[in-house]
């Protein structure tokens, strides 16, 4: 009776293992390397999001940009560094992106600056004034018609390689 507890317990034990060990997380889109350089009047634009939207999600439909998404679409991310430079990322900086369609926005917002008391501990706290105007939202730096991916008229398809699409923006 024992020896057959004993084989129940291993043959349980090693079916659980079997059964979580083996088993994996979602599966996700297989992304490529997308990469390049954003400019304005020719020169490197620093610090300025870039996000390509997949087609499928800008126009607000239902699936997948070009059939290669079947968990849906998935937006891709880059800033700019000192030389204009950008990478993209999907689930991880600088994963790169899902093969389709996308169109594409670009903006940059100044970096805010957080005023501080002389200790800038809770003693300098000083709440705004009853009444006072909330304070101006931030101002895109960019031409405004980048910052909306249906009126940036940037649009590029994201090839199962690596991708180099460089980036012009005009006043």
């Amino acid at each position: 009776m024992t020896a057959r507890i004993l084989h129940f317990s291993v043959a349980a034990t090693v079916a659980l293992v079997l059964v979580l060990g083996c088993s994996r997380g979602p599966s996700r889109p297989k992304t490529y390397p997308v990469s390049g350089t954003v400019t304005m009047n020719g020169q490197p634009v620093e610090g300025a999001r870039v996000v390509f939207v997949p087609k499928s999600a800008a126009a607000g439909a239902p699936g997948s940009a070009g059939g290669a998404q079947p968990q849906g679409p998935q937006v891709a991310t880059g800033e700019t560094d000192a030389q204009g430079r950008y990478q993209l990322g999907t689930f991880a900086k600088g994963d790169g992106a899902i093969p389709g369609e996308y169109l594409v926005k670009v903006f940059k917002y100044p970096t805010p600056t957080v005023q501080t008391g002389t200790g800038g501990g809770d003693e300098d706290y000083r709440p705004p004034e009853e009444g006072a105007a909330p304070p101006p939202a931030a101002k895109n730096l960019l031409p405004e018609k980048y910052a909306n991916e249906n009126t940036s008229g940037l649009s590029f398809t994201v090839e199962p390689k690596a991708n180099t699409f460089d980036i012009q923006l005009t006043p």
